[in-house]
């Protein structure tokens, strides 16, 4: 059986070199490649490169986006273009340097950036969680939430990449529903009764944007890097879209991410967490769209799972992580269900 490109490292590193020459017309020299297991979807890869004429190395980052991952197939200019439009903002982002979706290079869409220091907090990780010393706490949430407003308050217009699809404050909420429906379609092994009854209360319920922002579309705790009390990097942008900004805080929100500790990703309450966007953002949060993105975030959730689910089925994951997240397709759908009395769905 032929080695899958994606995944064959001298295959990777022949092929990466020809492509930094191609762009810099200068050669380059490529340490170690170190694969991150991380994620479901694209493949990481970190290593150290020289470009001739430089003293130093430097810390890269290359991702791949795989035809077989979770939400292929892939487009690496949404990252490449958030990250641009980010440089230089509020917002901590890695910069992105290159990239390509021509397949014949690399096997499949790819984008190198830098490689930022920090460590992810993953709580539900042993070794890897947060330290939970209140000071340290809210000195993260103070920042998350900062970064978070300034993303969605960023000058976004004009940026190659990000404003392709038209989206509009009246929109941006259905835009969002038919992708994820589309998805649930597209996945699903068997019908889910209460996925449709929530995706049915979506399209009913759609609610106006305050505005067309970047939407980071999985903001949470896990997704960022953080150094000394400092967060110095938001990472995977792979579900990076315009739309409205109530999205990423429906998402973040998630009881999920709070792992019982009532917190916003284990960081803030909620009231800490709103009053400060609120004034970082310089506009109310609605409660009404809170609901309904919350809700959203419960069918996306779900949809992802199930996603999970049917790559492992299928054969094209033999991450036995995938199956796992099986058992929370139920209890993600009881949420919704708990969320939408039944005559709100009729």
């Amino acid at each position: 059986m032929a080695v899958d490109p994606p995944s064959n490292v001298s295959h990777i590193r022949e092929r990466l070199c020809d492509y930094l020459q191609s762009q810099t017309q200068r050669r380059w020299s490529l340490g170690k490649f170190t694969r991150y297991a991380v994620g479901f979807s694209w493949i990481t890869y970190g290593f150290s490169a020289r470009e001739e004429g430089e003293q130093r190395e430097r810390g890269l980052i290359l991702r791949i986006g795989p035809p077989y991952g979770l939400f292929a197939p892939y487009s690496a200019l949404p990252q490449h273009s958030a990250l641009k439009a980010l440089e230089g903002t509020s917002v901590p982002v890695p910069r992105s340097y290159w990239w390509s979706d021509d397949s014949s290079i690399l096997g499949a869409p790819f984008f190198v950036s830098e490689r930022v220091e920090g460590a992810a907090p993953v709580p539900w990780v042993n070794g890897t969680g947060l330290k939970f010393e209140e000071t340290y706490r809210q000195g993260l949430g103070r920042q998350f939430v900062s970064a978070l407003a300034g993303l969605h308050t960023c000058d976004w217009q004009g940026k190659p990449g990000l404003d392709i699809d038209d989206v509009t404050v009246e929109n941006a909420a259905l835009r969002q529903v038919e992708a994820w429906e589309a998805n649930a379609k597209r996945w699903a092994l068997k019908p889910y009764p209460m996925l449709a009854w929530g995706l049915r209360w979506l399209r009913c319920n759609l609610p106006t944007a305050p505005r067309v922002s970047v939407v980071h579309g999985d903001y949470r705790i896990g997704n960022f890097l953080e150094r000394d009390g400092q967060i110095t990097a938001i990472l995977d942008w792979e579900l990076v879209h315009l739309g409205d900004p109530h999205e990423d805080l429906g998402w973040a929100f998630l009881p999920q991410y709070m792992g019982g500790s009532g917190l916003v990703c284990r960081l803030l309450t909620k009231e800490e967490f709103v009053s400060q966007y609120e004034r970082d953002a310089g506009f109310r949060v609605d409660p009404v769209s809170m609901r309904f993105y919350t809700v959203f975030s419960l069918v996306k959730l779900a949809t992802t799972h199930i996603a999970a689910v049917r790559c492992f089925e299928d054969g094209r994951f033999n991450d036995m992580r995938m199956p796992a997240m099986g058992t929370q397709i139920a209890p993600v759908l009881r949420q919704i269900s708990k969320m939408l009395p039944m005559e709100e769905a009729a």
